[in-house]
Order: structure tokens, then sequence, then C-alpha cells
């Protein structure tokens, strides 16, 4: 069972940021930081945690953003 959406927290990881130092965000702050990065050139990915919603992780990934599934946040 999933959580409230409210309750979804983002992570950018790229080379510089592990994710284990990786701040939690919200999905608009993610999503337009990840954005930014990524039409920047530099590699990044999205981990999320299981209360995100399937239209979040949609709109992420139609934008060329890799995302994956974070465990234990």
């Amino acid at each position: 069972m999933t959580g409230d959406i409210r309750d979804a927290r983002f992570y950018l990881v790229n080379e510089s940021t592990p994710a284990a130092d990786a701040d939690p965000l919200e999905f608009e702050d993610a999503f337009a930081k990840a954005q930014a990065l990524a039409d920047a050139g530099s590699t990044v990915r999205v981990l999320y945690t299981e209360e995100a919603s399937q239209i979040e992780i949609t709109r992420l990934v139609s934008h060329g953003i890799p995302t994956e599934l974070v465990s234990g946040a």
C-alpha cells in the first residue's frame, strides 16, 4: 500500500551528488532542477519514494530523466 502522495520525496543524483548526499525535494522542485541539469548536459537521475504518483514518474521519464525507486528513505 502506498502512502499519501504529498509525502513523496524525490532525490537528484548526478556525478557530483551521490544518493547518500542528496537532499529530499518535493516533486516540482526536483522536476525543475532535474530538467535544468539535463538541459545543461549533466547526467542526472531522480530517485523517488513509494508515495510518488505514476503521473509524477511519467512526467520525469517523458522528459528523458531516468528515475528509480529508492527504498528506506
